[in-house]
């Protein structure tokens, strides 16, 4: 199934490339929710992450005759997506916190409700605040890998394409930045 979705996704960006805009707008609506995802990972808003996926279509639209054959159009899209987030930061980098939503389900093994005990609740609130301080602490070499890498599940070779570095150096990077947060993490642990 994943191979079929694949091989008709390489038809639409064909289809899109000859200037077809139809067959660019399925390519939206397939990719649209894993990019607005992977922005709001970067700029912490939802309104600046949907205005930032527009620009990143639309960027994508207009460097389309651009993109090499071969390469997978998800790593390209998600690269147009990375600058553009990048340079959103570098605009607004005194009205962003550097705080990163993380969402509690990556933390909790159970839901949150009734059934947990009040102060269980609170610690568990806690080692979360920690976990996404600690990670806000990391230099942004290390907190872009481990973002991409551990929250978005992104894989090492897609993540080195994106960066434009090699993927022994997202390893490493995702390697220092994970020591680091066992550093600050160890009491929670």
């Amino acid at each position: 199934m994943k191979k079929l979705v694949a091989i008709e996704g390489d038809r639409w960006v064909e289809r899109a490339q000859k200037g077809d805009q139809q067959a660019f707008s399925l390519l939206v609506d397939a990719y649209h929710t894993r990019v607005w995802r992977f922005l709001l990972k970067w700029v912490r808003n939802r309104d600046d992450a949907e205005e930032l996926v527009q620009e990143t279509f639309l960027a994508a639209w207009r460097a389309l005759p651009s993109f090499r054959a071969g390469s997978q159009f998800s790593t390209w899209l998600l690269g147009i997506a990375l600058n553009l987030a990048r340079n959103h930061h570098n605009r607004t980098v005194k009205k962003l916190s550097r705080n990163v939503e993380l969402d509690e389900t990556i933390y909790m093994d159970t839901p949150s409700g009734s059934d947990i005990e009040p102060d269980r609740q609170l610690e568990r609130l806690q080692t979360m605040e920690a976990l996404q301080q600690a990670i806000d602490n990391l230099p942004e070499d290390m907190r872009q890998v481990l973002i991409m890498v551990r929250l978005e599940g992104m894989q090492l070779e897609e993540v080195a394409e994106i960066l434009g570095i090699p993927s022994g150096t997202v390893k490493s990077r995702l390697s220092r930045a994970k020591g680091r947060l066992l550093e600050q993490m160890g009491h929670y642990l």
